[in-house]
C-alpha cells in the first residue's frame, strides 16, 4: 500500500467530501426527531443549514471543474481536429508534390533510357567499325606478308662458313683421291728418274744454237719440258706428272683488324674470313703460293658453298698421313 500523503486511492478522496456533507445533513435531521429543547432543535436546524450551504458550495465547484475539464477537452479536441487537419494538408500537399516529382523523375528516367540506348547503339557501331578495321589490317598485313614472301629469295643457299654434312663427305673423297694420286705420282717419279738419263744424253746429242725460249717456257716446270720429247719418242709410255718444287714465299701473318660493331654481325664475317684465310694457307702448303697466286690471276669461278678443288695436278708428291687428316676433320 502506498505511504505518505497519497496512502489514499483516488476513488476515495473523491467521495470522502460528499459522504461527509450527506452524514451531517443525515444527523441533524435524526437528532430533531430524538430532541425536543429548543436549543438543540435550533443547533440541529443550523447543522443542516450549514451542511446544506457546503454542499451546494461543493456541486458548484464541481460544475466548474467539469466546465473547465470539458472546455480544456473541447480545446484540445478542436486542436487536434485543426493539427490533424493540417497534417491532412501538408500530406495531401506532400503527395501531389511526390507525385509531380514522380512524374518528372519518371520523364528523366525515359530520357536515359533512350540516351542509353542511343549509346549502346553508337557503342555497337564502334564495335562493328572496330572489328572491320582490324579484319582490314589483318588482310593487309597478310597479303605484305605473302607480298614479301614472293618478292624474297625462294631458298637461301648455305653459308661458306658454315660446314655441312656433304662437304665432310666431300673432303674425305679429296683425301682418298690425293692417297690415290699420291701412289701414282711416285709410281710416275721412279719412271721420271728412270728415265732421266736418256733425256740428257738425247738434249747432248742436239745441235747447238737453240732460239732463246719465250717468257713463258721459263716459269714452266723441268719436267714438262722433258715430257714432250719423250712423248714425241715414246708414246706408249705415260706422261710424268709433276711439279717444280720452288721455295716458298714468306707468307703473311694473318693480322685481326677489328671495329664497332653496333649490331652485333660482324663475328660472322670475321669468322668466315678467318676460316678462308686458314684454307688458303692449307692450299698453300699444298700447292705452294705460286701455284695458288697463278690460279687468282688466272680469274677461276668463285668458290661456293660445298666446293672441292682438285689438288691431284699440283701435288708435290708427299706423303700425308690421312688418319691424322680425317681425325682433325671429324
Amino acid at each position: 500500500m502506498p505511504r505518505g500523503r497519497h496512502r489514499h486511492s483516488p476513488p476515495l478522496h473523491r467521495l470522502l467530501q460528499p459522504s461527509a456533507v450527506a452524514g451531517v445533513s443525515v444527523i441533524c435531521a435524526g437528532g430533531a426527531w430524538l430532541f425536543d429543547q429548543p436549543t438543540v432543535l435550533r443547533s440541529l436546524a443550523a447543522a443542516a443549514a450549514a451542511a446544506c450551504v457546503t454542499g451546494s458550495v461543493l456541486m458548484r465547484a464541481w460544475d466548474r471543474a467539469a466546465g473547465r475539464r470539458v472546455a480544456e477537452l473541447t480545446r484540445s479536441r478542436a486542436a487536434d481536429q485543426w493539427r490533424t487537419e493540417e497534417r491532412i494538408a501538408e500530406l495531401e500537399t506532400e503527395l501531389e508534390e511526390s507525385r509531380e516529382l514522380r512524374g518528372r523523375l519518371d520523364a528523366k528516367l525515359r530520357t536515359k533510357r533512350m540516351e542509353l540506348a542511343g549509346l549502346r547503339g553508337e557503342h555497337a557501331a564502334l564495335l562493328r567499325r572496330y572489328a572491320n578495321a582490324e579484319t582490314e589490317r589483318a588482310s593487309a598485313l597478310e597479303g605484305r606478308r605473302q607480298l614479301a614472301l614472293e618478292a624474297g629469295p625462294k631458298a637461301l643457299m648455305p653459308s661458306g662458313s658454315t660446314p655441312t654434312p656433304a662437304s665432310y663427305l666431300a673432303a674425305a673423297r679429296a683425301l682418298e683421291c690425293l692417297s690415290l694420286s699420291a701412289e701414282r705420282q711416285a709410281k710416275a717419279r721412279a719412271e721420271a728418274d728412270a728415265a732421266k738419263p736418256r733425256a740428257e744424253s738425247r738434249e747432248a746429242e742436239e745441235p747447238q744454237g737453240k732460239p732463246a725460249a719465250a717468257l713463258g717456257e721459263h716459269t714452266r716446270p723441268a719436267a714438262a719440258l722433258t715430257a714432250k720429247p719423250r712423248q714425241a719418242e715414246l708414246p706408249a709410255a705415260p706422261a710424268p706428272v709433276a711439279s717444280a718444287v720452288l721455295p716458298y714465299l714468306a707468307r703473311r701473318a694473318v693480322r685481326p683488324e677489328g671495329s664497332f660493331d653496333f649490331f652485333g654481325t660482324g663475328g660472322e664475317r670475321k669468322a668466315a674470313a678467318a676460316i678462308e684465310a686458314v684454307q688458303e694457307e692449307d692450299l698453300a702448303d699444298v700447292v705452294g703460293e705460286e701455284a695458288l697466286a697463278e690460279r687468282a690471276q688466272q680469274g677461276g669461278p668463285d668458290k661456293t658453298a660445298g666446293e672441292v678443288i682438285d689438288l691431284t695436278a699440283h701435288d708435290e708428291t708427299e706423303q700425308l698421313d690421312v688418319a691424322e687428316l680425317r681425325t682433325a676433320i671429324s
